[in-house]
């Protein structure tokens, strides 16, 4: 039996287990990561307002900039998580990683540029699609590499920790980088995201090429203490191949079945639906509150709100664990979860439309993005739930219809602004419409349990 353990280990060295000391440092450096690649996100958003006034942009200008970033976000994500579970998303992440970083650092350089040519427009654009592309990898891979490190126990809640260094990398931004901006102006924001961004793809890039030492040193150990058999000579048996490639072949990641299943398309609208308040709070937010209250400091609007989801999206992952410690069922946990989520979210985007004080506003806005972060115990493990052997091919198909709000949601938001002369409850309740929708959908079709 340890003879095949090796012959297992050898030939799939990247679905080895890790062990608690690695499991930390894994999860605490994809917490960082998925910081820094929000911090990245949102550098544009924060500084809109100024970019705006600098370039001449209109709400559908700066709505149609913002947005084109999901452009490539959303098309990657179709095909990334599949070839993660396919490559390794440890490969891939390096070159993807520092794709994204370094165009964040010379974004302000490459905007400046593009408005030195008589096609500005077509430059901006491309600048945003390829960092959308860029990025697209990141959380599939995450997934990726999550699911084949990792026990079934442990993949929702490390998941989970991840996915809420994206809420981190808001309040890194929104606090350091309004302070700069006031200080320096907006393109100090962009310089100083991207060399934290480089910073953590040496950071990654060391951290797995010392994984990948350690795996081959342990594999050379385990021949020579086999007496240098080598694998040639210790063929798996049929059952064994049979259970193993029947878990992790994703060549046969049988789509048709997963399709065919209502609660998938429950949890891809309540992806939808959530993304797209998250993103349009996420996007817009810096706006509405320059608009309605120029006088109020960019450095608590941007960081307040953010910082109230960073401690639910925390928490989220071991309420749901104590969920189910209790008795709970794993498809009860995820429709608690996320229709606590959507429905808190749809309340307060409804009352904030009505609302006209600052403090009153941000108050609002802190407990929607709080409710927010409930997420991280619903949906947003999904894919870990009923696709655990092939969690990356799934998760970039399921993140795709969040990435889809990016453009549609954030551009529509732009849209209804500059048609409405800035009617912000407009956005407002439209949006919570949609929140409202999603929640009564993943209630009654949601689902925990393996599709396949």
């Amino acid at each position: 039996m340890t003879l095949v353990s090796d012959k297992l280990n050898e030939s799939f060295a990247a679905k080895k287990l890790w062990t608690k000391s690695e499991s930390k440092l894994w999860t605490l450096n994809f917490f960082m990561g998925t910081c820094v690649l929000y911090a990245s996100r949102v550098a544009l958003p924060l500084c809109a307002t100024h970019m705006a006034q600098e370039y001449g942009w209109s709400k559908t200008d700066s709505g149609t900039v913002m947005s084109c970033f999901f452009w490539g976000y959303a098309v990657t994500q179709v095909f990334a998580g599949n070839f993660a579970d396919r490559v390794g998303g440890e490969k891939i992440l390096v070159p993807s990683t520092f794709v994204w970083a370094a165009l964040t650092l010379v974004t302000p350089q490459l905007f400046d540029l593009a408005y030195r040519t008589g096609f500005p427009v077509v430059i901006l654009i491309l600048v945003r699609v390829l960092t959308g592309v860029g990025q697209g990898f990141h959380l599939p891979c995450m997934a990726s590499i999550v699911a084949r490190h990792l026990t079934a126990a442990d993949k929702g809640r490390v998941f989970g920790i991840c996915l809420a260094g994206s809420h981190f990398g808001t309040v890194v931004a929104g606090g350091i980088g309004s302070l700069l901006i006031e200080a320096f102006g907006w393109r100090t924001l962009f310089q100083f995201v991207g060399c934290l961004s480089l910073f953590w793809w040496y950071w990654f890039k060391s951290l797995r090429d010392a994984s990948g030492s350690r795996n081959r040193t342990d594999n050379s150990s385990r021949k020579a203490e086999s007496g240098g058999l080598t694998d040639s000579l210790l063929p798996l048996p049929d059952s064994l191949k049979k259970a193993h490639h029947g878990s992790n072949d994703v060549n046969a990641v049988p789509w048709g079945k997963l399709f065919s299943h209502p609660a998938f398309w429950a949890a891809s609208v309540a992806q939808y639906c959530g993304a797209n308040a998250y993103f349009t709070m996420f996007s817009w937010l810096p706006s509405y509150f320059s608009d309605n209250f120029p006088d109020a400091k960019g450095v608590v609007y941007n960081v307040v709100p953010s910082l109230a989801i960073v401690v639910t999206a925390l928490i989220a992952p071991f309420i749901a664990s104590r969920l189910m410690a209790s008795g709970r069922s794993i498809t009860f946990t995820r429709r608690f979860m996320e229709s606590s989520s959507l429905i808190s979210m749809a309340l307060c985007l409804l009352c904030v439309s009505g609302s006209s004080g600052f403090y009153l506003s941000l108050v609002i806005f802190t407990a929607a993005m709080a409710a927010r972060g409930l997420h991280h115990g619903g949906v947003s493990v999904n894919p870990h739930d009923f696709a655990p052997h092939h969690t990356g091919s799934v998760f970039g198909i399921f993140n795709a219809f969040s990435a889809i709000t990016g453009f549609i949601g954030v551009y529509i938001a732009g849209w209804i602004l500059q048609s409405s002369s800035n009617n912000w409850a407009y956005v407002f309740t439209f949006t919570a419409a949609q929140c409202i929708l999603g929640a009564v959908v993943y209630a009654f079709l949601g689902t925990g349990n393996k599709i396949i």
